[in-house]
């Protein structure tokens, strides 16, 4: 199994790689790919898409939910599309610039509060974490409101719920926010709609690892009733 998981990530590398932007700057940096558009509208929660780069097909049935990565990709700008599974229709269509020596999550999703598709593109923070500590970060990739993110310890906040402290305030789609919190505790996680106590998500047991940065997404509809979270851990330095 992970010499085939090894061949796929190679053979979707390459892909993505071929052909490369004439003039892009040299060097490479990592990125990760994330299918986070629950096609509710569409074709159904959780269908499949193909996701082609430079007009190739890179990653065949890409599941919602799954990630790919990380890729290892010369600094160039990326022709990608996003179709259905039988190639006739594209939902996405979005040039993707990569530059040099940086980490990189490209995340299909809904990139306005009016539930249009496309890709949102985060910067990963991948240095090292400091002695007990780890990061994570929250991403606003959904088709919904500017929201605040409140945070608590577990067991207490779940008892308490006013233990709980706002960490990221008035998140509109595309924001992100990387805190440093102790690595040794469990955290509960609520989306609030701004200004208010309101909570639209709650993410429970949350672990943190000083070995990774966890990122946290929130993607999926508001009013399509897809709202969710997907957490996806990227090594760190």
């Amino acid at each position: 199994m992970r010499k085939f998981l090894a061949v796929v990530l190679a053979a979707v590398s390459a892909m993505f790689a071929l052909p490369a932007v004439a003039g892009a700057e040299t060097g490479t940096s990592q990125v990760y790919v994330t299918h986070g558009l629950p096609l509710d509208s569409l074709l159904g929660p959780g269908t499949k898409v193909d996701v082609y780069v430079n007009d190739g097909l890179a990653i065949d049935d890409f599941l919602f939910g799954s990630t790919v990565g990380p890729l290892t990709l010369p600094a160039a700008s990326y022709d990608i599309e996003v179709r259905t599974p039988d190639g006739v229709t594209t939902l996405i269509q979005q040039d993707v610039a990569v530059p040099a020596g940086g980490n990189f999550s490209v995340v299909a999703s809904f990139i306005d509060d009016q539930g249009t598709p496309g890709l949102n593109v985060f910067a990963n923070d991948t240095s090292a974490n400091r002695r007990g500590k780890a990061k994570v970060a929250l991403h606003h990739a959904a088709a919904a409101p500017a929201v605040d993110v409140a945070a608590g310890i577990l067991p207490f906040s779940r008892k308490f719920p006013s233990l709980k402290f706002t960490v990221v305030r008035g998140a509109t789609n595309g924001d992100a926010a990387t805190l440093t919190l102790p690595s040794y505790l469990r955290y509960n996680v609520d989306v609030r709609l701004a200004g208010t106590r309101t909570a639209v998500l709650s993410v429970d047991k949350l672990t943190l690892s000083s070995k990774v940065l966890t990122n946290v997404y929130v993607v999926g509809s508001a009013s399509g009733g897809t709202l969710q979270t997907l957490a996806v851990t990227i090594p760190v330095a």
